[in-house]
């Protein structure tokens, strides 16, 4: 989720707990702890560091624990401090480090909780497993989601029902995705027996959120050899589905790639719907490698997006088929040898020049 969402997490959840409104730290304790998980985003500067490591250890139940003590440990001469008009033993300043180190860890697990209802993926199981969980049940951005928290945050700051409110919006953040989840598993079922009617029907269908989600959803085909990509409204569900085409990638080619460059191993384990386009470029063959995940059907989000989608991976082959070199494009540049402008050097996060490949 983006981080105005997880700001809006952590506020909620420090209105919610007893004992913290006359604490001028906890509120920014639980904020920080809130968006602590993304901090991954400043770790490593190649494509392989970034499909490796965000949404990675830190976004782990395991890494989570070891940050919520850290974090716990770091903020407890603040949290133990007394406010001036402190009255008996209660408050949030009484509170033990188990305790703080406790709400700490339930923060981070929101965190990863709001992560793992997209369809990114989180690799919850480090270091034991590097399974990415994805959920798909909220798009990447929910405005519908974050209004609601941020309304319900807006009205806890008056003196009466502060917690109702606080624990109507936490109460939010699982009912929404609870119900668009339903929603995609209705939109999913009903169109695998849609299609499962056709004289050719798919070998699988897959339902993804797009862009205000549950209203749009975002339909994956795949018939063997290529992919199909439309949209789906939920308010006109008769309206036919118009579907795009995409190769798949070959998978001896892309073997040979992966043998060649880790990258392209790490990418294909991280991508779910992979195509491949092949092209020319200044006389050699070039292959770009794209994530439908990561695709729109939406128009809007395509005149924003132009013709690109993130998390590209491009390889440049010699003209004996070897891979001579490769470039991952992070933003939406679409491609070609100016498209992936931005971090510029030899291959960083944002696209940049390509990176040779020693042989």
């Amino acid at each position: 989720m983006d981080p105005v969402t997880h700001l809006a997490s952590g506020a909620l959840v420090a209105m919610a707990l007893p004992d913290t409104r006359r604490s001028r730290w906890f509120m920014p304790f639980a904020l920080i702890c809130a968006v602590l998980p993304d901090a991954d985003v400043f770790f490593g500067a190649t494509p392989l560091d970034y499909l490796t490591l965000h949404r990675g250890i830190t976004h782990s139940f395991a890494g989570g624990a070891v940050m919520a003590l850290l974090m716990a440990l770091l903020f407890l001469p603040l949290l133990r401090r007394a406010p001036r008009d402190a009255v008996g033993s209660g408050g949030v300043h009484t509170w033990g480090y188990a305790r703080y180190a406790l709400a700490a860890y339930g923060l981070i697990l929101l965190h990863i909780f709001l992560d793992c209802i997209t369809t990114y993926g989180t690799q919850v199981f480090l270091p034991f497993s590097d399974y990415r969980v994805a959920l798909p049940a909220v798009f990447i951005i929910d405005p519908v989601m974050t209004l609601v928290m941020l309304a319900c945050i807006v009205a806890a700051m008056g003196r009466a029902h502060r917690r109702t409110f606080a624990a109507l919006g936490l109460a939010w953040t699982l009912l929404w995705p609870g119900a668009s989840l339903a929603v995609q598993q209705h939109v999913q079922s009903g169109l695998v027996a849609k299609l499962a009617a056709q004289p050719v029907p798919p070998q699988s269908v897959a339902v993804i959120p797009e862009a205000l989600a549950p209203f749009n959803w975002k339909v994956v085909v795949d018939d063997g050899r290529r992919y199909g990509m439309a949209r789906y409204q939920l308010l006109n569900p008769d309206a036919p589905l118009a579907f795009e085409l995409f190769e798949k990638a070959d998978p001896v080619l892309y073997r040979r790639l992966s043998e060649a460059e880790e990258l392209f191993r790490v990418y294909g384990r991280f991508a779910m719907f992979m195509t491949q386009e092949n092209r020319q470029e200044n006389g050699a063959a070039v292959i770009a490698y794209r994530d439908l995940r990561f695709a729109s059907t939406v128009p809007f989000m395509r005149m924003l997006r132009g013709e690109g989608v993130p998390f590209q991976l491009w390889a440049r082959l010699s003209a004996d088929g070897q891979l001579e070199g490769f470039r991952f494009v992070q933003g939406r540049a679409a491609g070609g040898s100016d498209a992936a402008g931005g971090a510029g050097g030899t291959g960083g996060i944002g696209g940049g020049d390509w990176v040779p490949v020693t042989r």
